[in-house]
Order: C-alpha cells, then sequence, then structure tokens
C-alpha cells in the first residue's frame, strides 16, 4: 500500500479548517447537546446516530484488508490481516449490547 502524500496533506488540511471552522460556529452561538434537547427539535434516533459515529472505525479495516496487496510479500500481507482482524475482534467485544 503506498501512501499518496498530496492526498493526505489536501484531506489534512481541509480537516484543520472544518475543525477551524466549526469552532467559529460554535462560540458564535449556542447548541444544545443530548439529553439537553427538547424533544419536540427534530434529533437522529441514538441507534442510527452510534452506527453513523462508529461506521469508519468497521469499514476502514475492511477497506484496507480489500486493498491491493501486490507489493506486500505474504508475510506482511498475513500480518496485516492479522493485526486487523485482532482490532475488529477487540471493537466488537468491546461494543457488545447488553
Amino acid at each position: 500500500m503506498r501512501c499518496l502524500v498530496s492526498a493526505v496533506s489536501s484531506l489534512s488540511w481541509a480537516l484543520v479548517l472544518g475543525g477551524a471552522a466549526n469552532l467559529l460556529r460554535q462560540t458564535r452561538r449556542q447548541t444544545l447537546y443530548g439529553r439537553y434537547t427538547p424533544a419536540e427539535r427534530r434529533c437522529c434516533p441514538a441507534g442510527a446516530a452510534w452506527l453513523l459515529q462508529e461506521a469508519p472505525s468497521f469499514l476502514l479495516p475492511l477497506l484496507l484488508l480489500s486493498g491491493d496487496s501486490s507489493g506486500d510479500s505474504s508475510g506482511d500481507s498475513a500480518g496485516r490481516t492479522l493485526l486487523l482482524c485482532t482490532f475488529m475482534l477487540h471493537y466488537f467485544y468491546r461494543s457488545e449490547v447488553t
């Protein structure tokens, strides 16, 4: 897997600028959050919000597993697969709904 430096740099700057813009917006107006939001306001259901928030933690390892491993030796590919499967096992163990 090769690193596209220009893409990483561009996305990093977009994240920094987006964070600064969001900080400015949040300091200029009051935003209700979670249990402080009145029931009559439109709100995302907790299950859907959790799924949307946690989707990258699930989808990124799958993307890495399905990525092009043509440049890797078989040992590197097996190590990457083992590491990602261990992370996924830990993730699903920690997110078990009781």
